[in-house]
């Protein structure tokens, strides 16, 4: 799983330089005359995919925002109660937006972008795959009792 979640930041760190060379091509092309036109369209589809990896990143290492001002006045037991609650239910949305994801995507695959008449798929395919990946860490984060994991830099850190 270490492998998964590494291999995901790396490829969310490679898509973002990616998308800024793209992006600068097309700049400088429509600058000098000559546009790149489907620099867009591919910048578009390399973002919704490092924006599924960053946010199931951002998951595991839980740094999401969240709010427990509330929360912290409640005993320990209820706030662990309420973790898992609110960990089910995230769980619950992660696999709605899985199924029709999916079916999203079946239904528009033969569509294609206009510019590089690449499939749709391959931008509305992101957010299904997106919330398998957070499942997955969903499930690993219930089984391991709702205790937070260590970030990944934690995890690679040698000891001293």
């Amino acid at each position: 799983m270490k492998y998964i979640h590494s291999l995901e930041l790396a490829l969310a760190r490679v898509g973002l330089a990616a998308i800024v060379v793209i992006i600068l091509i097309g700049g400088l092309g429509r600058a000098l005359g000559h546009p790149v036109i489907w620099s867009l369209e591919i910048a578009m589809v390399i973002f919704a995919w490092i924006s599924m990896f960053a946010i199931d990143y951002a998951f595991q290492t839980r740094n999401h925002i969240g709010i427990d001002a509330i929360t912290r006045l409640l005993p320990q037991w209820v706030q662990h109660l309420l973790v898992w609650i609110s960990e089910l239910i995230i769980l619950a949305f992660l696999l709605c937006g899985v199924w029709y994801g999916y079916n999203f995507t079946w239904t528009t695959h033969h569509q294609t972008l206009p510019v590089t008449e690449i499939s749709l798929a391959w931008l509305n395919s992101a957010v299904p795959t997106g919330c398998l990946l957070m499942t997955f860490t969903s499930l690993s984060f219930l089984l391991n009792g709702c205790r937070k994991q260590q970030s990944l830099q934690e995890m690679e850190e040698p000891c001293s």
